[in-house]
């Protein structure tokens, strides 16, 4: 019987139809001032409940098993593996519409796919087969663009690395290395079968278990570069952590986490059955996985148990983790289930009336899929939250894409200004703060703006400002200024201001600029008046040496006092380069407070602009779908950490080059200090 969507589960088994009995298993793979990109939408209301049902598509027109763990493409279609229950044996790959469910087309194997498909950049989907085939598909409209015979069965998922090689196991014992042309480049003999699907690190190395009981590195020309022996057989497929640790399970009963460049066994973990599930890894580093025990396990990074779960059924299925931390994952007792990070409680659970060992995969707007051998795909409405992106391997083939690759990081980016108007003066500075990184020193103009803010339309601007550049936490004045026109370099900062694009200042403005060489580290620079002189003044940092290599500005950063009218908090910033950049931005009020700041603001108002465009609004930071991915990009960066449930903001956006800006105000028109902090995420 089918139970209600909604309800939730305590874990009870559940009895009744086992559902198929075959011979093997496979082994549960998933499966501001112009323009702004944001990795995710903040605030968004969701008409329908996390968990609850958007449809369930039957994949075959007879008895029909789902084993394929799902993959998503970039126009949004699911692609998936289906056996057939016939005689001769049948199978195939489906192409299903993400919206409703509908069969977009069918390509024919005429044996059974269990493989999760992999998606290329182009469209292509690859995939292998029981047949002995490796199929590439083009993704568009189901017609066959080339099969590569490797030998024997195949339920191995291919993995597709850097330069586009597709890599995928075998019964024949044998890794093959396939171009996108469908050639066999080179094909790595283990002692056994290859059931575990290989994962593909930054630097080009392959890593995947065989049932020799062993776990394998390749380098990409097909040399090995290390061997590890378990005590049993190895389908579990790896998971690569974002310090290069490899994960990976056993049919030992052990999880085993491996350091990248030899082989040597950090620790392991004991669970009381076989481990065929692929870790998947938490924005906080906790790895997440199931046992044949029936358990579900969360792990701390280090190898120490945090809590586990018991189920109704042996766990095949990888797990998939949100942005807002929640844990997705099957199991043979024929149920989806949706977890809390922190304790393992159930959020959500669906029953499908059969085993799952289909791997769920989160699409981008948080929708969530997965296959059950009871022969359907279930689509379930997700709370917004796509897949961690905070995470080195999120679900099972690390992306919606199962492309089994850690990406090589772009550092096309930089963080090269930040400029904030607010009130200064009456012995409450503006205060900025930036943090550079990396070899050498570099030039950064610094500029304190009064006077000439009333050219621009500002009716009160502070009238006298003076800029002082400390290391923070220090008394040592790097850099000070106050007319910055008597300076002895005042040609050299017309000419850099110019350079980066910043406004030009009157010679005898009582503006205050600085322009210096910094080393790397972390800064502030006040901005005040003297004694009864306030208004509002605006303060900006700019990378003055973009194109030097080594130290580049990694955090930005303004504490004011935010009032109402003209007198808010208005940040901007620029991002320049060729890649996007990933940043965390913040606005803290209430958060100050346990730094002994009096009179912050109490529940501060958080927006970013593109142009006049509102791209983005937070108020209270926990409250968003990317609540877990937050929390950890603080941590990863060194942001102090927020309170859960206080009315401080955050976001985590991608923002490809151009200008932004990021206005902070008071819930209520309230006012108070707020800091605004803008990290570059590694």
């Amino acid at each position: 019987m089918r139970t209600d969507p909604l309800r939730v589960f305590s874990g009870a088994g559940r009895p009744g139809n086992r559902g198929v009995v075959k011979g093997r298993r496979s082994s549960g793979w998933p499966a501001w001032w112009a323009l702004l990109v944001c990795s995710a939408v903040v605030g968004r209301v969701f008409a329908q409940a996390d968990g609850s049902l958007r449809w369930a598509s039957k994949l075959a027109s007879t008895r029909g098993y789902v084993y394929s763990s799902p993959a998503i493409g970039a126009d949004g279609t699911i692609f998936v593996g289906v056996e057939v229950d016939s005689t001769p044996q049948d199978g195939m790959l489906q192409a299903v519409n993400g919206r409703d469910g509908s069969i977009k087309w069918t390509f024919r194997t005429r044996q059974w796919v269990d493989s999760a498909p992999a998606i290329g950049a182009d469209g292509t989907v690859y995939f292998g087969c029981w047949n002995g085939n490796l199929y590439a598909v083009n993704g568009a409209d189901g017609r066959e663009k080339w099969k590569l015979s490797v030998g024997a069965i195949v339920v191995s998922s291919p993995a597709i690395g850097p330069d586009g090689t597709i890599y995928i196991g075998s019964d024949d014992f044998g890794l093959h290395a396939v171009s996108k042309d469908g050639v066999e480049r080179w094909k790595f003999l283990a002692r056994n079968s290859i059931e575990s699907s290989p994962a593909v690190a930054a630097d080009g190395t392959i890593y995947f278990g065989s049932n020799d009981r062993s776990i394998y590195a390749i380098n990409p020309d097909g040399s090995k570069k290390w061997q590890v022996e378990t005590l049993s057989t190895v389908a579990s497929s790896p998971a690569i952590d974002v310090d290069g640790t490899i994960y990976v399970g056993s049919y030992d009963g052990f999880l085993y986490a491996l350091a990248p460049a030899d082989g040597a066994i950090k620790w392991k973990f004991q669970t009381g059955g076989q481990v065929q599930a692929s870790p998947a890894i938490g924005p906080d580093r906790t790895l997440y996985f199931g046992s044949f025990d029936k358990n579900f396990y969360a792990v701390h990074p280090d190898g120490r148990m945090k809590w586990s779960i018991g189920v109704g059924g042996a766990i095949f299925s990888s797990a998939a983790v949100r942005s807002d931390g929640t844990i997705i994952f099957g199991s043979d007792d024929g149920r989806v289930r949706a977890v809390f990070p922190e304790s393992g409680l159930i959020k959500w659970a669906y029953d499908t009336g059969d085993l799952i060992e289909s791997s769920p995969v989160v699409a981008a707007d948080g929708t969530v899929y997965v296959g059950s051998i009871d022969g359907k795909l279930y689509s379930f409405h997700g709370s917004g939250a796509a897949a961690s992106a905070q995470s080195g391997w999120p679900m099972f083939r690390r992306d919606a894409m199962r492309a089994g690759q850690v990406p090589v990081p772009a550092d096309g980016g930089r963080l090269i200004n930040l400029a904030t108007r607010a009130q200064a003066g009456n012995d409450v500075p503006l205060i900025a703060g930036l943090v550079t990184k990396g070899a050498g020193t570099k030039n950064y103009l610094i500029r304190g703006i009064g006077p000439t803010l009333e050219q621009l339309g500002v009716a009160t601007p502070l009238r006298d400002p003076a800029l002082v550049v400390k290391l923070l936490g220090s008394a040592e004045v790097w850099l000070a200024n106050g007319d910055w026109g008597s300076g002895s370099n005042a040609a050299q900062i017309m000419t850099t201001a110019a350079a980066v694009g910043a406004f030009a200042l009157p010679v005898e403005s009582k503006d205050a600029v600085v322009l210096g060489a910094l080393p790397a580290g972390a800064y502030t620079a006040a901005l005040a008046g003297p004694a009864g002189d306030a208004g509002v003044a605006l303060i900006e940092a700019y990378d003055a040496s973009v194109s030097v290599q080594g130290a580049r500005l990694v955090n930005l950063s303004t504490r004011a006092q935010v009032g109402t009218g003209d007198k808010i908090l208005i940040p901007g910033l620029v991002i320049g380069g060729s890649d996007p950049v990933r940043v965390l931005v913040r606005a803290v009020g209430p958060g100050l407070a346990g730094f002994g700041v009096t009179g912050a603001l109490a529940r501060p108002s958080m927006t970013v602009f593109a142009g006049p465009t509102q791209r983005l609004a937070n108020i209270g930071w926990s409250a968003s779908v990317q609540k877990a991915d937050i929390a950890a990009a603080a941590a990863a960066v060194g942001a102090f950490p927020l309170l859960e449930g206080s009315a401080d903001c955050a976001a985590l956006l991608t923002l490809a080059s151009g200008s932004y800006t990021i206005q902070v105000s008071g819930v209520g028109n309230t006012t108070g200090e707020a800091l605004v902090e803008v990290y570059v995420l590694p």
